[in-house]
């Protein structure tokens, strides 16, 4: 009796597993659509780089411009004008690393392990008709291990070569050149940064493309049906070749009705299998998955969700089948940002609103810009002793410090004035000043002032969040003194005006409730008559010093 019940169970087995599919990854082209739409014109592009001081990229600028190939838009070639848009991109400078340097006199050799600071990233400007408009930032981060410890980049060389990498003085300190960061660049990043991870940021938020995508194409494993599995296997090869002519958004599209043939294919073979079987369901989710990806590629969405709705109701492979499906709806998405759903007609960009980051960034940058190093000239302290010597005085944020130690101190920004000065004993001194041990401080015709501005809490200094110090005091120039007020220009902002009036403890940017004492002005300033520029501050200052004192 148990031979007949093997045999019976065999040839069960058999039944179940006589219809399946095998699959093969092929690269097709499939279409992609930008998630910040252009405007309607004829685009043009260029690449360039736009490094701060001594920053580094680990390709060439050359091999950047090269290496960005728009296909909805085209190149800018010519000597003269200005490209549609520009990508600016810039690199790091030794300031982002954190370098230890060992030297081995034995093997004269050097060897640098070099971990990225937080501050270590790689940025696209982009700018639309000579505006910035977009701001992209790639962090450069440390390789860590299982266990999350960070294994620093090590980089080693001979005695000879100290030059190129290295900056050397003669108390036997040593920083890094900008070939140095070059150089941990390329190792870090390897040699594909540019053009699978960098460029395809860019073309993710403007291009209309076709991309190469590998993807799993499924022929039949039949054997109650001699010969198929060859003839099945050979269609996806078939398709295979004839995809890789597809190398644009353009080719992809004039060649529907190249998809087309292949889409009726696997249509009619679809239909000799029964999707309620077990042996149905397992041959028919393959050939559905390469209907769905064949719809894709024609950009027929209502077929593609056809598709994917029959394969999920066959509940074959559905982690596979689900993952696709939400693939599928953000790229539908992507779609409509371009194209109306209904008519299929194209949608334009009216233009675009600036990143908010890109404030700050500019707002940063002016207050970087503002910072005195070492001018001579000289502090007058409040009991009225002046101090001669070179000025220092920080307006930007400092660079925050590795380590756990809190400076209870809180954010010194625009708080104190170091004076360089050289002693009665010819010794040179530095003196470190704070707010409230200055009366003002002069650096040829620039006058400098303490002023204890009314701002948000979180504006002046972040108290609660940076350290313990209250103290809103801050340096900022005077530009204009008049009659009973003061005009100020905060250099820690960009383009931010405070008005000192005599008798108020703080100092305001122009608000009619501020000036109530004088309604004439009060009212002109809530009608909006002045604008935010120092020539329009300076018409507030002086009509007030000379019409309301």
């Amino acid at each position: 009796m148990k031979k007949p019940l093997l045999v019976l169970f065999l040839f069960g087995t058999v039944s179940i597993f006589a219809q399946s599919t095998k699959s093969k990854i092929i690269k097709v082209a499939v279409p992609s659509y930008a998630k910040k739409p252009v405007p309607k014109n004829d685009i043009t592009y260029m690449g360039a780089f736009a490094n701060r001081t001594n920053a580094v990229l680990p390709f060439t600028e050359e091999e950047y411009k090269n290496a960005l190939q728009f296909q909805d838009f085209t190149r800018f070639s010519s000597d003269t004008g200005t490209p549609d848009f520009l990508f600016a991109l810039s690199g790091l400078t030794v300031k982002d690393l954190d370098l230890t340097i060992a030297r081995s006199k034995a093997n004269e050799t050097y060897t640098v392990s070099i971990v990225p600071k937080k501050s270590a990233d790689i940025n696209v400007l982009t700018m639309y008709n000579g505006e910035s408009v977009h701001y992209n930032s790639i962090p450069i981060l440390p390789t860590a291990d299982s266990q999350g410890k960070v294994i620093p980049e090590v980089i080693t060389f001979k005695f000879d070569e100290e030059e190129k990498y290295l900056v050397t003085n003669d108390n036997d300190q040593a920083k890094g050149t900008p070939y140095l960061v070059q150089e941990y660049l390329k190792e870090s990043l390897g040699d594909n940064f540019l053009t699978k991870k960098l460029v395809p940021i860019l073309y993710n938020d403007y291009d209309i493309r076709a991309n190469a995508e590998f993807e799993k194409f499924y022929y039949i494993k039949d054997k109650k049906t001699e010969g198929l599995e060859d003839e099945t296997k050979a269609k996806v090869m078939a398709f295979k070749e004839m995809s890789a002519a597809f190398t644009n958004i353009d080719q992809l599209r004039a060649g529907k009705e190249q998809l087309q043939s292949f889409r009726t294919y696997w249509e009619d073979k679809l239909a000799n299998y029964d999707l309620s079987s077990k042996s149905g369901k397992k041959v028919g989710w393959g050939l559905l998955i390469n209907l769905y990806n064949v719809a894709l590629m024609q950009e027929d969405f209502e077929g593609a969700s056809k598709y994917m709705k029959m394969a999920l109701e066959t509940e074959e492979k559905k982690w596979v089948t689900k993952g696709k499906r939400n693939a599928y709806n953000k790229h539908y998405e992507a779609y409509t940002l371009n194209y109306d759903e209904n008519s299929g007609e194209r949608i334009y960009s009216e233009g675009y609103t600036p990143d908010p980051i890109l404030a700050t960034i500019a707002s940063n940058k002016a207050a970087e810009a503002n910072n005195i190093t070492k001018a001579p000239g000289y502090v007058v302290k409040n009991g009225g002793e002046k101090m001669e010597g070179k000025i220092s005085m920080r307006f930007s944020p400092k660079e925050q410090e590795e380590g756990n130690i809190v400076d209870i101190s809180g954010d010194t920004t625009a708080k104190r004035v170091t004076v360089t000065y050289v002693n009665e004993k010819g010794k040179i001194k530095n003196a470190s000043l704070k707010c409230k041990e200055v009366q003002e401080i002069v650096i040829e015709e620039r006058v400098f002032e303490p002023v204890n501005p009314k701002k948000g809490l979180l504006k002046v200094g972040d108290a609660g969040l940076t350290g313990f110090n209250l103290n809103n005091n801050i340096f900022m120039e005077r530009v204009y003194l008049g009659e009973g007020i003061k005009l100020f220009k905060d250099l820690t902002d960009l383009d931010t005006y405070y008005f000192g009036i005599e008798g108020q403890k703080k100092a305001e940017t122009a608000n009619a409730e501020y000036f109530a004492s004088c309604p004439t002005l009060a009212k002109r300033i809530e009608d909006g008559e002045f604008a935010s520029t120092l020539e329009d501050q300076i018409k507030i200052a002086k009509a007030y010093s000379e019409e309301c004192k």
